[in-house]
């Protein structure tokens, strides 16, 4: 081998070796970055109390019930309104162009901040972690995997592992597209057949 194809082998290996630990470190900082806002919205909805994001009034609707006036609907409406703009807010950035609003509408948005109202239990996720998706349908899935602790008034606690299936954007893969609950860890059953058998928590 001469002189100046070892020169061009050397520095051919040196660009590659470099060029591989500038784009993990991108990749790196990549997921770091999404994997704060993955934690972030989970937080908002999971965690109860929490910051004030959910506090809905109760309505009594049936016979017997008066219609609600035209000033209880609007100031109903005007609290809708600024509900969600806490929750855009506090996540609104989590999420890619036109997602927000898509994530908002969703029905396990608010549903174990439900159950922590309803039960009177403090949630608090205690663990977070990110899976690759193990499908692999797509490169642009993965898992977040949190461990709830939910603690009643009278101190006791359980745990719950979740997992929440996260569809990040590809042209900015800090940015969530949709975040879907896969397994919630039991923590809906543990709480709701309480309700369904006519036993309800302790007010005391």
């Amino acid at each position: 081998m001469d002189k100046n194809s070892y020169i061009f082998r050397t520095v051919l290996i040196f660009i590659v070796f470099s060029l591989a630990v500038v784009l993990t470190a991108c990749k790196t900082e990549d997921v770091t970055k999404r994997a704060e806002n993955e934690e972030k919205v989970l937080k908002a909805m999971i965690e109860y109390p929490g910051d004030g994001l959910y506090n809905p009034v109760i309505t009594v609707i049936g016979l017997g019930a008066d219609e609600p006036s035209e000033e209880e609907l609007a100031a109903a409406e005007q609290r809708a309104a600024e509900e969600k703009q806490l929750w855009k807010d506090k996540v609104g950035n989590c999420f890619a162009d036109g997602m927000f609003d898509t994530f908002y509408d969703k029905w396990y948005r608010t549903e174990f901040l439900g159950i922590a109202m309803n039960s009177g239990l403090t949630t608090t996720i205690s663990q977070f972690g990110i899976q690759d998706d193990a499908d692999q349908s797509a490169d642009n899935i993965e898992h977040a995997l949190v461990t709830v602790q939910a603690t009643d008034e009278k101190g006791d606690t359980k745990s719950f592992e979740m997992d929440w299936m996260v569809i990040f954007d590809k042209d900015d893969p800090n940015l969530i597209q949709k975040i879907e609950l896969k397994d919630d860890g039991g923590l809906n059953k543990a709480y709701t057949d309480n309700f369904e058998n006519g036993s309800f928590p302790d007010s005391d």
